[in-house]
């Protein structure tokens, strides 16, 4: 069933509302998630960094501020996050930070070798909460 545009926007705003306050440390949860920025299908070099953003992992707070400037501090919860590559079973860290205020962790892995032919690479984030990781398969020629 397809809602008339006029009920989206405000259905909209509530998730986005929401999420915003999750962000915040409110106590409300907002779910884990990883994503990628657009990686290469194929590479003719032996390694690949890959990049993305990541969701604020629980505990996340900020706190402070003026209303010239709101947040003076943010300190990101406990988490970690890693790359493993399933093609040669390489494993590695991904390095992520969060841009104050920005609602998510923007992260880079180390560089990550490679096997000829496909390769999945999963990266994934833990926190307190939960943990979830998400893949992609780059193709070595």
């Amino acid at each position: 069933m397809t809602l008339p545009p006029k009920r989206i926007a405000p259905a909209v705003t509530v998730l986005a509302f929401h999420a915003l306050l999750a962000a915040c440390g409110s106590g409300f949860d907002l779910r884990l998630f990883v994503s990628f920025n657009a990686p290469p299908a194929r590479i003719d070099r032996p390694t690949v960094v890959l990049s993305g953003v990541a969701a604020l992992p629980s505990g996340s707070v900020r706190t402070g501020g003026t209303p010239f400037q709101p947040i003076v501090t943010c300190q990101p919860g406990t988490f970690s996050m890693t790359w493993t590559n399933d093609a040669n079973g390489a494993r590695g860290a991904v390095f992520a930070l969060w841009d104050c205020p920005a609602d998510h962790l923007s992260w880079n892995s180390s560089a990550i070798p490679l096997a000829v032919g496909a390769n999945r690479i999963t990266v994934a984030i833990a926190d307190a909460e939960g943990s979830t990781a998400s893949a992609v398969v780059v193709t070595r020629q």
